[in-house]
């Protein structure tokens, strides 16, 4: 314990303190730091003050560092065996780093990463007390996050999250083999090397089969059976995974886990009898509470990667996926109405995302920091239909499109593979007949009657797209090589009257672009359109009571009434729409971490837009200084503490301030669209412009309507 005063100058040096000594032993540390390079760094970007008493020091000493890691000042110190590091004045070298640092909004959003952070150390290290406090208004320390010195993961949990959160958990059920359903559908093959891998952890418990009644309202005498709320979160925020003790970020984990809660908690629910009020679908897209520990040799991991160490690379990923659902299947099989079986039968895509909240979108800039939009032309060639087509013309294929120039000489075509390229991105793939049952039919002789072949597959293909008609034509291949002549005669006149366009002009040959024509065919495929041209626009007309017409410039748009005016509605009933607020008998607290208490009460405007007031007590511990006092009520629907976590979340990811509970924009979204223009109403030339107009003063006109 302590730093003896031998190593006093080798504290801050950079490398002195490496773990490695060569370069095999990367694959054999097992702690976080190896390079030694710490100290050193925090040198060059803040102030380094060190406290440290060894056990055969009389007394402790006190070392001041200056920026190349030097000590320039020691002093005796009173202090027990142990070593302390202070870190003060962060960034003082970098004036733009630490004005940006020091900015309000933006060090609420770094105060709560770095304790998001230190929370999952919390959580994952045992026997190891860690805690984190700030300075109050009169100096006073206050606790921010700590897990006491906890012997457990159980007791960490109890410690960060508090009890509650505890016995809303379950402990993961380890397994002696994984099933060989899972193995071949995550194509893992056990082996030695995968033995010694682990995974402990804790998970949210599915909804509960117990039931209880209450009355079903306080004027009957009827009751009504209530299945136990879902354990679940509105947001994925308290999700942690580990490898070896480390917080890492492993996607694919999370989201098998997720997948299988999710699939649990709906056979849950559907499994109840009837009379039972349910609740609300939206609780089984819930986000399970995970603390996974996975435990693994350190060889088949690699850290370094990402400089936060968060994304790793497994060498045995399969078999990790493989032994988290056989885990997670086995722990929520113990619970009834789980069909185990076809929880082990069931597939997760892990290579889509979630599907999150709407509100979990983190919001763009304001309506002025809007980029313009590139509109791209649509193809010209349908992807729907049979209609035959035309041979299409390969990269490879041999055609001669060069003609005589007036010296004999030919000139290679620079523009047509880049025109082509262009074309060929923007249009789809050539489609072929559907394969089906098909009757040859001999049409040489008479036909006394037709007989339909009922084939679904030949019948939605001959329905799919417009037959092409032919329309006969006035066409002489004379007159077209007389035109052509006219016109050559024409530019050889032109160029032997203007000299200095004769070399522009010897490059003109059949079937070549010009590099002007080249842009200019190019530039016609994009459209740029902004915000302030829908005040430009001109209407042409409605269509089919559903569209309207519009003109600017050289170009046309179609826009659907009903779509944009509930947009418009929309965004002005997140924008405007003040909500009722219903008082509670009694406030409720909330279990926050201080991260999201202080985040909380950074955005109290915010929380009071949606129809929330607090009550907060500054005399309160830290957690537990806030009250919930009026909660927005709508349509019979009353809001409370998941709604209020779902927002802090949304403005935890995000710096908007346009924040809303999912179910309020559900229901904001239903009533703009019942107030919106429906299809099938005509509209005259004064409302069509008035919804023009209002595209103009939305923030996302681009966006699908309800986004």
């Amino acid at each position: 314990m302590g730093v003896s005063e031998s190593d006093f100058e080798g504290i801050t040096r950079k490398h002195a303190t490496s773990k490695l000594s060569e370069f095999d032993d990367l694959q054999s540390v097992e702690t976080f730091g190896f390079r030694g390079e710490a100290l050193s760094s925090l040198c060059h970007l803040a102030n380094v003050v060190v406290h440290t008493c060894s056990e055969n020091a009389a007394v402790g000493t006190r070392l001041e560092f200056n920026a190349a890691g030097d000590i320039v000042a020691r002093r005796p110190l009173a202090r027990s065996r142990g070593t302390t590091v202070i870190i003060s004045n962060l960034f003082y070298s970098l004036p733009v780093r630490r004005r940006h640092l020091t900015d309000a909004t933006q060090l609420a959003k770094e105060f709560a990463k770095a304790v998001n952070l230190l929370t999952a150390y919390c959580l994952a290290t045992v026997h190891v007390q860690i805690n984190c406090h700030r300075m109050g208004k009169s100096g006073e320390k206050i606790n921010v996050v700590s897990n006491g010195s906890s012997s457990s993961l159980r007791d960490n949990i109890a410690a960060v999250f508090g009890q509650a959160q505890v016995s809303a958990l379950t402990e993961l059920i380890p397994v002696d083999s994984i099933p060989t359903e899972i193995l071949d559908e995550f194509n893992a093959k056990p082996s030695v090397d995968v033995e010694s891998i682990t995974l402990e952890g804790y998970i949210s418990k599915p909804p509960g089969n117990q039931l209880t009644e209450s009355l079903a309202s306080p004027l009957s005498s009827r009751t009504v059976k209530h299945r136990q709320p879902s354990t679940g979160r509105s947001s994925g925020d308290r999700q942690f995974v580990f490898v070896n003790g480390r917080p890492c970020d492993l996607a694919r984990v999370t989201r098998l886990a997720t997948d299988l809660w999710r699939r649990c908690s709906r056979e849950s629910y559907s499994t109840s009898s009837s009379g039972i009020r349910m609740p609300v679908q939206s609780a089984c897209s819930h986000f399970p509470v995970l603390v996974l520990l996975f435990h693994m040799p350190t060889s088949t991991v690699d850290v370094n990667l990402t400089p936060d160490k968060r994304t790793l690379l497994l060498q045995h990923e399969r078999y990790v996926l493989a032994l988290t659902k056989a885990v997670i299947c086995k722990t929520l099989s113990q619970y009834a109405n789980t069909d185990a079986a076809s929880m082990l039968r069931s597939k997760t895509n892990l290579d889509q995302s979630m599907i999150v909240p709407s509100s979990e979108i983190s919001a763009t800039a304001e309506a002025d920091q809007v980029p313009s939009m590139s509109l791209k032309r649509p193809s010209l060639m349908s992807s729907a239909g049979v209609t035959p087509k035309r041979p299409t013309l390969s990269s490879n294929s041999n055609i001669d499109l060069e003609g005589d120039t007036d010296n004999g000489s030919t000139t290679p075509i620079r523009s047509f593979e880049s025109v082509r390229r262009s074309l060929s991105h923007s249009r789809e793939t050539e489609q072929t007949l559907p394969s089906g049952e098909y009757t040859l039919v001999d049409l040489t002789g008479g036909c006394d009657e037709v007989t339909k072949v009922d084939d679904e597959d030949s019948a939605s293909a001959d329905a799919q797209g417009p037959y092409r008609e032919s329309v006969p034509i006035d066409f002489s291949m004379n007159r077209l090589r007389s035109r052509w002549s006219t016109i050559s005669n024409q530019i050889s006149f032109t160029a032997g009257a203007d000299p200095d366009s004769q070399s522009a002009t010897e490059d003109f040959s059949l079937g070549q672009f010009r590099a002007d024509e080249i842009d200019a065919a190019e530039s016609e495929l994009t459209t740029y359109f902004s915000k302030t041209n829908f005040n430009e626009l001109k209407v042409v007309g409605q269509f089919n009571l559903g569209f309207i017409i519009a003109q600017h410039d050289r170009d046309l748009f179609i826009i659907d009434q009903h779509a944009s005016d509930e947009k418009y509605r929309f965004e002005q009933l997140c924008e405007n729409y003040r909500f009722v607020s219903q008082p509670l008998v009694v406030p409720q607290p909330l279990e926050l971490s201080v991260a999201q208490e202080q985040l909380l009460l950074n955005n109290l405007d915010v929380f009071a837009k949606s129809g929330f007031t607090f009550h907060v007590n500054e005399d309160a511990p830290c957690g537990q200084q806030v009250q919930l006092t009026a909660t927005p009520m709508l349509e019979n629907k009353v809001f409370g503490r998941s709604d209020i976590e779902e927002m802090l979340f949304v403005l935890s990811e995000s710096c908007s301030r346009k924040c809303r509970p999912s179910r309020l924009r559900d229901i904001l979204a239903s009533r703009s669209c019942r107030s919106a223009v429906m299809v099938g109403t005509a509209l005259d030339q004064s409302k069509m412009y008035r919804i023009l107009r209002n595209m103009g003063t939305m923030d996302h006109p681009w966006m699908l309507h309800s986004v």
